[in-house]
């Protein structure tokens, strides 16, 4: 029998034991176990622990999971989504995050094994969520505010079995809070004006309310927090995009206005002909560059140390962008029948404004606004790198044109930076809607059956709404450009010759009016949507020796789409300065069923020696997608305590997989010219038609897991936890694009033989070219999306918990430590691109921040908390390994190393605490009439007892139930190490922050 067929075997087992238990144990009633006598009365309270759907009561379960409560966040001295990810050691490798401004959208992702964060599924009360609104493959964590958190569980392992696709390196299960009784008043400021960086103020506030009874509850929470811009000149480290004072390259732009070709405007003029901001003199006096008379210098004679001619975009763009963002929750539970029949539903709204900035539109090509088409819009373009200006241009210094296309004359690789329009200004406001509701309960009230009091069920629905709106300005209006570059009349021709200086209000010399038609704002709005019905049912089903066998079983049903709609103008395809792309439209219909049980072998009541306790756990999950097809996959988990409860071995085998994002399968397809030598007619760069855009025919990328490890409690030393679990992932089929120049090689390399016309045959990637028939020439190269990559990582996840109470020292109580040390130790990261590729070891290294990002062997934290009473103070050690930098990036070569990051985060809350004074109780009277004391002098007198309570308009009653809190992240002001292969700012900043010393003060009431 096939593997599928195998899943689907398994997994009907699962579901039709428990049906024909049920019959079981409604025919009967198992008699209960006698107490013991003497024995004392537990009760223990089972829950649903993320990576199962089975209750259960064990502290210690076989899956690693690492839980952060609420408190836990705040002593991490957590501020947003971007400070979380920061700190777990478990994430690493590339992903967007607030420190993101030039590639980011306002978004904060989790890469849980450095794998790429679509691999690590996001979960809201254990139901999935909608991805980013830009047909993205993430949700974003920005859509959770800290103060409504109850706690986050990080499963670091694969789930699919349980909850479906993306759960491949682990689950991040995000718990909100669904009780609270009272009021709580929030409000914090904090800066980084105590350091390096320059002022980014950060404020949040937020209201929490509940109440409630033994039936119903109500929850309220409205918060809003803002953070103000760090920009790259406020950090040495970013200040000047020349990197090579660090030992990296020089990162400054070589498109400016004044460059053609090799040759450069002598940097001593602003302009070739006339002065800045006057007409030109109706000549064309230069032949061409190389006989201007030192008007034009050829490139290679600037020193670029002394002649600041490049442009440093550092210097005005922002490092850390803006944010406002604002959130509003309700949750109600309410009991309609006991506790066999409940409601819940709740309901979260989040909308975010993120304000990013960009340097000018470099007008670099490709594309260049002129093509060789007949109406000069189709076609390769004519300048394949800068752009094309019309000889008849006014501002145009040559009298000798080097191109002619369809009668006209040319000036070609003519480059210009928009400095006069500014930066390019991206924002983007997101509005995101969450609403969950459904009905739960449990058989405990219905049967005098004990097998069925376990029985409990949920019924739920989720709609999650991601909506975005992106406002890109300083964007070409090609249409406008090329009309602007053909006029001859300097009132409204364009000028990409003048020297424009940045900040110095030289602006160049064309007409206002025309630049503000040349640059626009483009709109593009996203959508994603999530619609999910589920049902599940779990609880025990047979009374073995050692304990019940237990079961869970479900099914699940949700709707998926996404929508991207760019504006007239960028559809297209006649702007740059951003990404061109067509309208894109996908949706697809997921089911789902499941099963799971869990098989006490022997138990702490039930046991032989070597086996305290052991139990087994079975799970499948089967899904159909519409798009697609099927997937099984199985899940198998043990955990035994051999000797006691002290000591607990663990292992999990499982497979996962990731089904192919709607972006991948449906985002439009579009034709591109790239520039290829075809090494099969030995000719050099031809522009060949390539194809981009999404792939319908991608299968999922699969993985096949396992973990191992232990936890021990020793009971020599109370308080102490030891836990070390090896994990192990092969992911294979990770979808990627080829680049059409290794598409053509790598089919002429793995060719075995070639047809009369030249054309390489059998060899790998022919389904991806396109040629004549008769002559072997390419016409096309299709580079959308495949199913390519293999990835092996394995490592070792490490956690050391102690709590010293001074209590046992039997000298009073000083208070409790508390000292945590967790941390991640990759053992090994090979990734094979393609097929065609070798595996390569890259354990240890930088890959370059959209190609992979860091992957430290090392990375931990360790802390430190003392409390006593309402005090709780604690320091926290944050330290990530050093790395191999990017091969190339640097300016002298070799294997340069990226110095490890260590930083130290301080924080101390205090907790007022007033007790109500207690009435003095006077035997015999009553307790208003007081009573006569004999005093040292024999005297008599009168005592009143203490009745009265906090004044409720007294200083003690407002600072009672109050904490106040101070702390400061990265205390010594640690700049992140420089990496020379970091796309912009020299750090990585998936890894590191460039935020550097921030202090804050927070103050919650109580009521």
């Amino acid at each position: 029998m096939n593997d599928a067929g195998n899943s689907a075997l398994r997994l009907v087992v699962i579901i039709t034991a428990v049906f024909c238990q049920l019959g079981v144990a409604l025919a009967q009633d198992p008699a209960p176990e006698p107490q013991r006598a003497g024995q004392p009365i537990l009760t223990t309270v089972e829950v649903i622990v993320t990576g199962s759907n089975i209750p259960t009561a064990e502290e210690v379960g076989p899956q690693p999971v690492d839980t952060y409560r609420k408190d836990d966040i705040d002593r991490l001295g957590v501020r947003n989504a971007t400070d979380f990810v920061l700190k777990v050691p478990a994430a690493t490798g590339a992903s967007i995050n607030d420190n993101i401004s030039n590639g980011g959208d306002g978004r904060t992702e989790i890469n849980l094994r450095g794998i790429l964060a679509k691999e690590t599924l996001v979960l809201q009360d254990g139901r999935r969520l909608a991805p980013v609104g830009f047909a993205g493959d993430t949700v974003d964590l920005n859509m959770f505010p800290i103060g409504l958190i109850d706690h986050i569980d990080i499963l670091k392992d694969g789930a699919s079995a349980i909850y479906g696709t993306d759960a491949v390196a682990g689950v991040f299960n995000v718990f909100l809070k669904h009780k609270f009784r009272g009021l709580e008043l929030y409000a914090s400021y904090g800066n980084t004006n105590l350091g390096a960086s320059n002022d980014q103020g950060e404020e949040r506030g937020y209201l929490l309310a509940g109440t409630g009874d033994d039936e119903t509850d109500i929850v309220i929470y409205a918060e809003s927090y803002n953070r103000a811009a760090i920009f790259s000149r406020d950090r040495d480290i970013s200040s000047n995009a020349d990197f090579r004072r660090f030992g990296g390259q020089d990162a400054r732009s070589g498109n400016f206005a004044g460059r053609i070709g090799d040759f450069v405007l002598n940097p001593g003029l602003l302009s070739p002909t006339g002065g800045a901001g006057q007409a030109p003199l109706g000549t064309h006096p230069f032949t061409d560059p190389a006989s201007s008379g030192g008007i034009y210098v050829p490139h290679s004679t600037i020193n670029q140390n002394t002649d600041n001619f490049l442009l440093n975009f550092a210097a005005s763009t922002p490092a850390i962008v803006p944010v406002d963002r604002e959130y509003f929750y309700d949750a109600i539970s309410r009991d309609l029948c006991d506790k066999w029949l409940q409601f819940f539903a709740d309901f979260k709204y989040t909308r975010t404004f993120w304000d990013s900035g960009l340097a000018p539109t470099p007008f670099a090509g490709p594309p260049d606004v002129f093509n060789t088409g007949p109406d000069f819009v189709t076609g390769p373009p004519i300048s394949t790198t800068g752009f094309s200006v019309p000889l008849q241009n006014p501002f145009n210094p040559f009298s000798a044109a080097n191109t002619t296309v369809n009668g006209q004359p040319f000036i070609t690789g003519v480059r210009y930076r928009s400095l006069e329009a500014g930066l390019r200004t991206d924002k983007i406001t997101t509005n995101n809607y969450v609403f969950t509701g459904g009905l739960r309960g449990d058989f405990g009230d219905l049967s005098t059956n004990d097998i069925l009091k376990t029985w409990a069920y949920e019924l739920g629905f989720r709609y999650n709404l991601d909506d975005r709106n992106e406002e890109f300005g300083g964007i070409v209006n090609n249409i406008a450009l090329r009309t602007a570059l053909l006029s001859s009349d300097p009132k409204t021709a364009f000028d990409p010759f003048g020297r424009n200086l940045n900040g110095s209000g030289i602006n160049g010399r064309t007409n206002p009016a025309i630049l503000g038609q040349v640059f626009v704002t483009t709109i593009h709005r996203g959508f994603t949507s999530l619609t999910l019905q589920d049902g599940k049912m779990y609880g025990d089903i047979w009374n073995l020796p050692a304990g019940p066998l237990s079961f869970a079983i479900g099914g699940e049903r949700r709707k998926e789409t996404a929508e991207n709609r760019p504006d007239s103008l960028t559809a297209s395809g006649q702007t740059f300065g951003a990404i061109s792309f067509q309208p894109t439209r996908g949706s697809r219909d997921v089911w789902a069923a499941y099963g799971e049980l869990r098989v006490p072998v022997t138990s702490p009541s039930w046991n032989f020696l070597g086996a305290y306790s052991l139990e087994f756990d079975i799970a499948e999950r089967f899904e159909h997608f519409s798009d697609f097809g099927d997937t099984e996959k199985p899940k198998f988990s043990v955990r035994w305590q051999p000797i006691d409860s002290s000591l607990t071995l663990r292992g999990t085998y499982n497979e996962a997989f990731h089904a192919p994002t709607l972006a991948e399968l449906f985002t439009s397809q579009a034709q591109s010219t790239a520039f290829v030598p075809d090494p099969a007619r030995l000719t050099p760069d031809v522009a060949i038609s390539e194809t981009l855009g999404g792939n319908p025919n991608l299968k999922p990328e699969e993985a096949y897991e396992w973990t191992y490890g232990a936890v021990w409690t020793p009971k020599f030393i109370k308080g102490l936890t030891l836990s070390a679990d090896w994990y192990h992932i092969d992911l294979r089929n990770l979808t990627g694009i080829l680049a059409p120049a290794f598409i053509v090689n790598t089919n002429f390399k793995t060719a075995t033989m070639f047809a009369p016309n030249g054309a390489p045959l059998n060899g790998q990637f022919q389904s991806l070219i396109t040629r004549d028939p008769l002559s072997g020439a390419i016409l096309n190269v299709t580079a959308t999306e495949q199913n390519l990559t293999r990835i092996i990582t394995e490592g070792l996840d490490y956690e050391a918990n102690y709590q010293l109470d001074t209590s046992i020292f039997r000298h009073g109580d000083f208070g409790r430590f508390t000292i945590t040390f967790n941390g991640v130790y990759l053992a090994r990261y090979r990734r094979q691109a393609s097929p065609a590729e070798p595996r390569v070891d890259l354990t240890g290294q930088f890959l370059g921040a959209i190609s992979g990002g860091a992957l430290p062997q090392n990375r931990w934290y360790a802390s430190l908390f003392y409390d006593l009473g309402g005090l709780d103070a604690g320091a926290t050690v944050h330290f990530i390994g050093q790395t191999s930098d990017l091969p190339g990036a640097q300016t002298n070569g070799g294997d340069r190393k990226i110095r490890e990051w260590t930083t130290l985060d301080l924080i101390v809350n205090y907790t007022f605490n007033f007790q109500q004074p207690v009435a003095e109780e006077v035997a015999g009277f009553a307790k208003e009439a007081g009573k006569n004391v004999k005093v040292n002098d024999g005297q008599n007198k009168y005592v009143a007892p203490v009745t009265t309570a906090i004044n409720e308009c007294g200083w003690r009653n407002w600072l009672n139930n109050t904490t106040i809190t101070l702390g400061m992240n990265n205390v010594l002001d640690q700049d992140p190490p420089f990496v020379a292969g970091a796309f912009e700012n020299g750090y990585d900043e998936s890894t590191a922050s460039l935020q550097g010393r921030f202090w804050y003060v927070a103050v919650k009431k109580r009521f």
